[in-house]
């Protein structure tokens, strides 16, 4: 079954009493065609409809760049959580070889020995201790002990 009515075409009203008025003559009344009438106000609503379609794509877009935004600054804060962990672990590293070392140096019987090594463990704490202020330090260089 179809939505659309037939074309119903209304006239002027006329008297109760059956006599025409005067002013009205057959070239001023207008013809209402109701299919054109639906089918403008169709089109009227369809494109309030596309405006506010547009108005929501619009504000999905804006959240869509908020999104990428909050994502990039997550993912920095992640990177930077990263680079402080590695960091972490180079220190951890150096200190364990650093108790490592003493409990050698503490164990050997040379005396000339044990001071150099000593010595060796002083610079390579106070290196330690100047990494942790600075957080600039991220390790040892490629075969340097703390002894060597």
């Amino acid at each position: 079954m179809s939505d659309i009515k037939p074309d119903l075409k209304p006239t002027a009203p006329r008297p109760v009493d059956g006599a025409a008025p005067a002013s009205a003559t057959p070239a001023s009344t207008k013809v209402i065609d109701f299919r054109r009438y639906r089918l403008a106000r169709l089109i009227n609503d369809a494109s309030v409809q596309q405006g506010e379609l547009a108005r929501m794509m619009r504000v999905s877009a804006n959240e869509r760049t908020q999104l990428a935004e909050a994502l990039q600054g997550a993912q920095r804060h992640l990177a930077t959580i990263a680079d402080s962990y590695t960091h972490l672990l180079t220190r951890l590293a150096r200190e364990k070889d650093f108790r490592t070392a003493c409990q050698e140096a503490a164990e050997l019987d040379d005396l000339d020995e044990m001071i150099r090594r000593r010595d060796a463990l002083a610079s390579e704490l106070a290196d330690i201790r100047r990494g942790t202020r600075s957080g600039l330090r991220l390790g040892l260089t490629a075969g340097r002990g703390p002894l060597g």
